[in-house]
């Protein structure tokens, strides 16, 4: 066994154990943080994703996105090098926000219509945030500037596209140039979907309860998040992290404060854009631009929401995470 077996093997119980001591020591502060995961989960995704993830699933088992991918594949497989199904699952996920991109897009491998190579180009630009986060929450309800939110979403937008335009080479494999017509693969697919014995009410009632089960797990994931955060910070490891960022994070002007905002945004963007919009000694530009970058790159808390539907597919997380970060630097490159 090696070192690095041995601190993989350690390093999760450590964290762990952390939390329970926090959570024992410090139980008023985490039940509230559990109630302030619960409202955002209650108050913002449910009425937010919910409908989206329900569409989502239903498009895929109506055969929705076979069709318009057979449509649209040739301008896919030339700007992305993955095949029409992806222009889908990106509009989805640009109108719907995070975690959708990354579930649509496993559920698209899991069921084998894209390759591993191409499930991997996939994930790495259909993950974004949706237009009502970015305007709505962040730009107008925290810094009081909707214009500010336009200029946010449109850098978001391009860091996403950016990123996969970079991984458009990514893997071994390129997409078949076998051409065939598309009125044989439209027929295709309706003769394969009436195959199915199952209806639209039976295929509307799956749809309800996964997308049910699928905003169960988020909240979860939102509430437990919400709870690390609390005890991080009383535990000052929220203090240390943002102490040791800031030498390098100070010379392009971020204050100590701002440093700490930042850092409770890689752990969840809600709260980290609330904190540093507040932070009114900085620049506008500056806290949108940092903004934006957290907003790209997720969090913590969404980037474990995507990677549970990702790690059940051969797709690499760690490769995701990285996308992941290139569109958070991306974004906040064009906002600034």
């Amino acid at each position: 066994m090696n070192k690095k077996q041995i601190i993989n093997f350690f390093f999760p119980i450590l964290i762990v154990i952390t939390l329970i001591l926090g959570i024992v020591s410090f139980p008023n502060e985490s039940i509230l943080a559990a109630k302030k995961g619960l409202s955002i989960w209650v108050n913002v995704l449910i009425p937010s994703l919910l409908p989206f993830i329900i569409g989502a699933n239903l498009v895929v088992d109506l055969k929705v996105v076979d069709i318009i991918g057979y449509i649209i594949n040739p301008i896919t497989k030339f700007i992305f090098n993955v095949s029409g199904k992806s222009a889908l699952v990106f509009v989805i996920s640009t109108v719907s926000g995070y975690p959708v991109g990354a579930k649509l897009a496993s559920e698209l491998r899991n069921n084998n219509q894209i390759s591993k190579f191409e499930g991997q180009r996939l994930v790495s630009f259909c993950s974004t945030s949706g237009p009502l986060f970015i305007v709505g929450s962040v730009a107008t309800g925290m810094f009081k500037n909707p214009s500010l939110g336009y200029l946010m979403l449109i850098c978001h937008y391009l860091g996403s596209i950016s990123v996969g335009l970079l991984f458009r080479n990514y893997g071994k494999e390129s997409l078949s140039n076998k051409k065939s017509s598309l009125k044989t693969n439209v027929l295709n697919t309706i003769n394969n979907r009436y195959k199915d014995d199952r209806g639209f009410f039976v295929l509307f009632g799956s749809a309800v309860f996964n997308g049910v089960n699928t905003l169960l797990s988020i909240g979860g994931f939102v509430i437990v998040f919400s709870v690390v955060f609390e005890i991080f910070s009383l535990f000052n490891i929220i203090s240390l992290i943002s102490s040791i960022l800031y030498v390098p994070l100070s010379l392009f002007g971020v204050t100590k404060e701002l440093c700490h905002a930042f850092i409770s945004g890689l752990f969840e963007i809600t709260i980290g854009c609330d904190r540093i919009s507040s932070v009114l000694s900085t620049p506008e530009v500056l806290r949108a631009s940092l903004s934006s970058f957290l907003i790209g790159f997720s969090g913590l808390s969404i980037l474990a929401q995507c990677c549970n539907f990702i790690a059940k597919t051969d797709i690499s997380t760690k490769i995701y995470i990285f996308s992941k970060f290139l569109h958070g630097s991306l974004a906040s490159i064009f906002t600034f």
